[in-house]
């Protein structure tokens, strides 16, 4: 009996103290708790959802919805890895709350990060997102854009625009002039490439030009807040001065009673390609089909309204090397016209410019050229124009008479031009 008391006693002993480990190390538990909660439970304020920084000049528009938490006075917005911060007061009283703020930033991307805050301080679960402000880098990529031509008329003037680089964000040209009623600003936008200045005095007045800028959005529908413009460039009253007529505006034009092209030529628009001489695909060649006899017309557009001065034809040469042989213009005749009517006749809206007869100065028969010839040909036929005409846009050449009928007595229903040249009296 003696040696079972024994026994429990060490079991009460054991389990004695097991029970004391057990409550010291829970109290141990319980002040390490007490130490982080002393001055209350943890709580945290709604945080911003949905956030979206629209990037601006040195400056930047947050926006971002917040869920409804009555606690919510504040928010602040990091950058700069926290060294630069901003303070907004806000009102957490509204459902599904709608935060729109704007402040200054340097130019550059950033991460911001932003925090709302309740009036004890609380603060909720930061919110991180990047965004962009532009500045002075961007705006030296910037240029006021390029006038490629200018055509002057006393209806109106109108200014042709050069290429400009999209990637850079043009939004749109704005022009300043004193019109005969009064100062005007006539807006066009980037992706066009003219604008008409109606009634402006072009030999007394001069007009002023910018271009405005918003950078591409770098994310879908993020788009800048702001607009980037370049300093006024000055266009002054023009000095004109006889020079080529830019061929890069020269367009085709069909009207009733015009030739067609013939097989695989270039057509009408092949005159002002600048492809060789002797190069089928690169000449205006006409044919109307057997039975057809002359004259033969084909009109073409300059693109601007000009008095012009001259007009150089350039012969086609054959594949055996003559130029003064089968469909090459003889006789002619070429018209010029602001407004031609739109049936196509020879009416009064078309004007006599210059006609004649190309020559060829050996006056050798078919097939023999000398070097006077061909040196004439290469040069081109400059055929003045009647310095009494008025200013016109549309061109229109008119062959009485081709070569082969000169040689051959034959009315062939053809005729062809290498290329066109025109001039006239544009501003420097």
């Amino acid at each position: 009996m003696k040696y079972i008391y024994n026994t429990r006693c060490k079991l009460v002993s054991v389990i004695t103290t097991l029970c004391l480990v057990i409550l010291l190390v829970a109290c141990s538990d319980w002040d390490e708790y007490k130490k982080y909660t002393q001055d209350g439970e943890i709580i945290y304020t709604g945080k911003f959802d949905s956030v979206v920084v629209f990037p601006g000049k040195e400056r930047v528009r947050l926006w971002g919805t917040i869920t409804r938490d009555p606690k919510v006075e504040k928010c602040k917005i990091y950058w700069n890895n926290f060294r630069d911060s901003v303070l907004f007061d806000i009102d957490g009283l509204n459902n599904d709350f709608m935060f729109d703020g704007i402040f200054g930033v340097e130019e550059g991307t950033k991460s911001f990060t932003v925090y709302t805050y309740d009036a004890a301080g609380n603060s909720s679960v930061g919110v991180t997102i990047t965004g962009n402000s532009y500045g002075s880098r961007y705006r030296n990529t910037l240029s006021n854009r390029r006038i490629k031509s200018i055509g002057y008329d006393e209806a109106a003037t109108t200014i042709y625009w050069d290429l400009i680089d999209k990637t850079l964000g043009p939004v749109q040209m704005e022009v300043s002039y004193k019109a005969l009623t009064g100062d005007t600003v006539v807006i066009t936008p980037a992706t066009e490439t003219t604008t008409i200045l109606k009634g402006l005095d072009f030999e007394n007045d001069s007009f002023t030009w910018r271009t405005v800028f918003r950078p591409l959005p770098l994310t879908p529908n993020v788009v800048c807040i702001d607009t980037f413009c370049t300093k006024y460039s000055i266009r002054g009253t023009p000095n004109f001065v006889e020079k080529e007529l830019d061929r890069s505006l020269f367009a085709a034009v069909s009207l009733a009673g015009d030739a067609p092209g013939n097989g695989g030529a270039g057509g009408v628009a092949g005159m002002w390609d600048g492809k060789a001489q002797n190069a089928y695909d690169g000449a205006n060649f006409t044919d109307t089909g057997a039975g057809s006899s002359s004259p033969q017309m084909v009109t073409f557009d300059l693109g601007i309204k000009v008095d012009l001065t001259t007009i150089t034809l350039y012969p086609f040469q054959e594949w055996w090397g003559s130029y003064y042989v089968f469909s090459t213009i003889l006789d002619y005749e070429i018209y010029g016209a602001s407004n031609p009517s739109s049936s196509g006749a020879l009416d009064e809206t078309w004007t006599l410019l210059n006609s004649g007869t190309i020559t060829k100065p050996s006056g050798l028969p078919k097939d023999n050229e000398d070097a006077a010839d061909k040196a004439a040909a290469i040069a081109g036929f400059a055929l003045a124009v009647d310095p009494d005409a008025p200013k016109v846009r549309y061109i229109r050449i008119r062959c009485l008479r081709n070569y082969e009928a000169l040689f051959t007595g034959n009315s062939n229903a053809f005729f062809s031009v290498a290329e066109v040249r025109v001039f006239g009296m544009l501003p420097e």
